[in-house]
């Protein structure tokens, strides 16, 4: 199958190095350095395997669609990154696997047929044409917004080949949700604090913090006529014993001076919540505060 990774950061390098590895015509498209050095080098991923990988990439787009566009990008990139892909966006097979809420309904904008979908597998850039995998988790996707699908039975099966544990829903919606919330804890709360998932788990006052943000956000999911396969809060702690080694990507944003995507996560839960005249005053407080830390950058 020929895949083109769109936006091949962390998780895009190491999922399509994967399938790359597996014998899939895969096609990274990322940032220069990164693909200057895949082109050179390889890519490397090191941490829960150590592979070196033999993967093509490039920094433009190709004229020529291909069977499945993964979209890795940050939220607040996705519609910048559609644009730039119209012409083979349109009429094909796109399947998120990003953070946050309203991605997939970005990508319907653009004329694809948007595949959604959720990984707990961690992994981070460590320089250009290095990922570090850090956490081996489940992969879950579906058709957008519900429903079966043959094609994504496909990708499901292509994916287990490469060694991401992945299934299918016919409810990808609500686990779209369902990570976001999690994430909605999660992430705001270890960069706050500058500590590794495992932390959150460990420390009760954190642990008890989390349950409490992520029961605000299936109070508001479900007034919003979301449903959930997962409890929310059992989620969670999986997602934090099998990431306890990271340091969240929010934080790992922050740390870079980069922007955070806290907009498209507790940003998106209190204008849901808003929506059906409900309030969210962790999530509102939680999105202040990663704004707050954003602005200032290093300053202390």
């Amino acid at each position: 199958m020929r895949i083109y990774v769109l936006g091949a950061g962390a998780i895009g390098s190491l999922f399509g190095g994967l399938l790359a590895l597996n014998g899939e015509d895969v096609l990274l498209i990322g940032r220069k350095s990164h693909v200057d050095a895949v082109n050179r080098d390889g890519l490397r991923i090191t941490g829960i395997a150590e592979l070196r990988i033999k993967v093509e990439a490039t920094t433009s787009i190709p004229e020529e669609k291909p069977d499945l566009i993964l979209l890795t990008t940050k939220s607040y990139s996705t519609a910048e990154i559609l644009n730039s892909a119209k012409e083979i966006v349109r009429d094909s097979w796109v399947l998120s696997l990003q953070n946050g809420i309203g991605n997939e309904d970005k990508i319907l904008e653009f004329g694809g047929r948007p595949i959604g979908g959720i990984t707990t597998n961690g992994a981070t850039l460590e320089r250009p044409g290095v990922v570090r995998w850090t956490g081996k988790g489940m992969t879950i996707i579906g058709y957008y917004p519900q429903g079966k699908n043959e094609f994504v039975e496909r990708i499901a099966e292509i994916f287990k080949r490469a060694g991401l544990d992945t299934r299918v829903t016919e409810n990808i919606i609500g686990w779209k949700w369902a990570k976001a919330i999690v994430n909605s804890a999660i992430n705001p709360i270890g960069a706050l604090l500058e500590v590794k998932n495992g932390i959150i788990r460990e420390n009760e006052y954190l642990l008890s913090m989390a349950i409490e943000v992520v029961k605000e956000g299936c109070r508001i999911a479900l007034q919003n006529g979301i449903e959930f396969e997962v409890n929310p809060v059992d989620l969670l702690i999986q997602t934090l014993d099998q990431t306890s080694e990271n340091y969240n990507s929010m934080l790992q944003d922050i740390k870079r001076g980069k922007r955070t995507e806290v907009d498209y996560i507790n940003g998106k839960i209190v204008e849901y919540a808003r929506l059906v005249n409900m309030e969210a005053p962790l999530n509102l407080l939680l999105w202040n505060l990663i704004k707050a830390k954003e602005s200032l950058g290093d300053r202390r």
